[in-house]
């Protein structure tokens, strides 16, 4: 009889904590670790404790969020080199998520609104018995607007659950 292998134990991600971490390990190669001729003590806002010498642990990030993390990084050399505040690595993640699932979310809607459009009109234009009845006011429109919102939203929260 064979043996089962016992099933893996989960790993447990704090996506808060994951995010501290990385904000953590890259901000440490941004910061100076020597004062330099152009920095003076008073100058320096952040004094970074020492880089340890071993390799940061590897951690688990999809393909976006790695690339996030490296933009962002890239932004706050420049902002460093420009003597302004850096940016916060997790809020910085937080907006640039954000900013491409409403991009994504827009071409969705732009390919589906006409179809949208037509499915909320057809029972009211075969109510009015005229097949081109549009709406023939503003809260009439703000009413079927709501409508094709709605089912866009709930159409492409369908498809991320598709994914």
């Amino acid at each position: 009889m064979a043996k089962q292998n016992p099933p893996e134990p989960k790993l447990t991600v704090d996506r808060r904590q994951l995010l501290t971490t990385a904000a953590t390990i890259t901000v440490a190669g941004v910061l100076p670790t020597e004062l330099t001729e152009a920095a003076m003590p008073a100058e320096i806002a952040i004094t970074p404790g020492p880089i340890p010498a071993a390799h940061p642990p590897a951690l688990n990030l999809c393909a976006a969020t790695a690339r996030r993390i490296e933009e962002i990084v890239v932004r706050n050399r420049i902002r460093q080199e420009a003597q302004l505040p850096l940016l916060c690595i997790p809020g910085e993640l937080r907006r640039m998520k954000t900013a491409e699932d409403l991009a994504e979310f827009e071409r969705f809607a732009a390919h589906q609104m006409e179809a949208v459009w037509e499915q909320v009109l057809a029972p009211v234009m075969e109510a009015k018995g005229d097949p081109h009845r549009r709406p023939r006011g503003f809260m009439e429109g703000l009413r079927y607007q709501a409508q094709v919102s709605k089912i866009l939203r709930e159409r492409f929260a369908a498809q991320q659950r598709a994914r």
